[in-house]
């Protein structure tokens, strides 16, 4: 496979549903569920940082059958960067690129909620063949006309955003507004996006789509010896983890019109 072939390249006006994945479970569900693309990360608790090279070493044996991203992010917390995270970041780029994924999904702000464009800058020439996305950082700038301006100059294929509020409906409106003044970026729809909304969000114009579609796991682990885990208010959701739901993405790639068989 070419680095950064786009294996569901279609009109722009066809849908796409991009999965959140943590693990290689979570991405085999998203395929079996009809998903487009895989957006491939560690660290949920955190929001998603890089992934280890091994998880990738494995992951990138289902690149025949689905387009995936893979989250590049250093650590939780905020999106200021110092130079050694930058170097870091261009390094896992390069990685990445080597083992044949199709594209990195990215972030990095200044102190005062602005693009650093220095340090994207790096991180796109790094990515040269592969897609781009600018990360739900864009939902934490001060001027996101200016930083949507900045992401276009640089290039950048898509920006994940849920419209900078906690969920997508609610900022809906200016995502509509940026997906208008911006076309050539790709706009992909985040934020408490499920089965129940989704049809509603492809009426509004949306045509991409991003989903975690995720389920409680509970752990078959004897909680008789989580002795050091005992203080927790609720041991069963300490002890339980979110996976992806073949279901869930069954129920939105076919509102979707994706499962077509």
């Amino acid at each position: 496979m070419n680095v950064g072939q786009n294996l569901s390249k279609s009109d722009s006006n066809s849908p796409v549903l991009e999965i959140c994945c943590y693990s290689i479970s979570d991405v085999k569900n998203a395929i079996s569920g009809g998903a487009t693309r895989v957006e491939f990360c560690a660290g949920q608790a955190e929001g998603g940082t890089t992934p280890s090279y091994g998880a990738l070493l494995l992951v990138k044996d289902y690149l025949s059958q689905i387009d995936i991203t893979v989250m590049i992010r250093p650590r939780g917390g905020d999106f200021c960067y110092s130079d050694d995270e930058v170097a870091q970041m261009v390094a896992d780029i390069t990685m990445v690129k080597d083992l044949g994924f199709n594209g990195v999904v990215f972030g990095a702000l200044n102190t005062d909620a602005s693009v650093d464009e220095l340090a994207c800058q790096q991180l796109v020439k790094a990515a040269k063949g592969l897609s781009t996305t600018f990360h739900r950082a864009f939902d934490c700038v001060a001027e996101p006309k200016k930083a949507a301006t900045q992401i276009e100059a640089l290039n950048i294929t898509r920006v994940l955003s849920s419209g900078q509020k906690n969920n997508i409906e609610d900022g809906l409106i200016l995502l509509l507004d940026m997906q208008q003044c911006f076309p050539t970026i790709e706009w992909l729809a985040a934020g408490g996006l499920r089965e129940h909304n989704i049809l509603g969000l492809l009426n509004s114009g949306l045509r991409h789509f991003h989903s975690a579609a995720s389920t409680a796991l509970p752990s078959q682990f004897d909680k008789r010896y989580a002795l050091a885990m005992a203080a927790a208010k609720d041991l069963d959701k300490e002890l339980s983890r979110l996976q992806v739901s073949q279901q869930q993405v069954q129920q939105m790639a076919t509102i979707l019109g994706l499962n077509t068989q």
